[in-house]
């Protein structure tokens, strides 16, 4: 059973990218960012995980054009996204009561204390725990922050299987409408020190291309607009 919870909730963890697409994830005290091609390449797509063990914080997928950079952005984007990433306060203390209903205290009745007394407190426990966050999901959603028919569809899924609700704070975030570019909001949410390096990777994996494409004839327009674009990320770098 427990092997089976841990499983599903890979699974519904689990992020499929397309290539030019990227994630923003406000952590504590600081936003981060991680590439799709820094992931696992699955087909077409590019498959990563965020940090398994940080249930609570919001998660963002964005999209940037490596022929087309122009930084800085506009303010506003990237400040609604922040605003939006603060509405998520309330969920911390159920998704780490959850957590450590499923993986401790379940494999404790389980296997070392063998009463099916404290297994049902457990399993009580474990629906409370879900339920809890269910009603935040519908909350949220009455808020605003969310779709309602999302937070509705999304508390449903919940209570119907308590381990996708450790990802609560993920689904809800990942389906808000970004209307912002990845490098744009990057630059203007992360430290400069957190920027600098994240822009680093950006331009390994542009020059990466560059080389692929630079004795292709049909691609001479889009390496020429690359070639800008990496000028535009580099003069962007606090160093600069």
């Amino acid at each position: 059973m427990v092997l089976a919870i841990a499983l599903f909730y890979l699974y519904d963890a689990a992020l499929a990218l397309q290539p030019e697409q990227g994630l923003l994830r406000r952590g504590r005290g600081q936003w981060l960012a991680r590439l799709a091609t820094e992931g696992f390449a699955l087909r077409r797509q590019w498959l990563l995980w965020p940090p398994l063990w940080l249930l609570h914080q919001p998660l963002y997928r964005l999209r940037w054009d490596p022929a087309h950079i122009a930084l800085p952005g506009a303010p506003a984007p990237a400040q609604a996204l922040a605003a939006h990433a603060a509405s998520f306060k309330g969920f911390a203390l159920p998704l780490y009561l959850l957590a450590a209903a499923l993986f401790m205290a379940l494999p404790i009745a389980l296997f070392a204390l063998h009463s099916e007394a404290i297994l049902l407190v457990m399993l009580a426990l474990i629906y409370l725990c879900t339920l809890w966050i269910a009603l935040l999901t519908l909350r949220h959603g009455r808020q605003g922050h969310s779709e309602r028919r999302l937070a509705c569809s999304t508390a449903l899924q919940l209570m119907l299987c308590p381990p996708f609700a450790l990802n609560a704070v993920r689904k809800l975030s990942l389906a808000h409408g970004v209307d912002s570019d990845l490098l744009q909001s990057a630059q203007q949410l992360m430290a400069p020190a957190q920027w600098s390096a994240f822009a680093g990777r950006v331009q390994a994996v542009m020059q990466q291309e560059l080389n692929e494409i630079a004795d292709l004839p049909e691609y001479a327009q889009q390496h020429a607009q690359m070639q800008a674009a990496l000028q535009a990320l580099k003069a962007s770098l606090p160093s600069n």
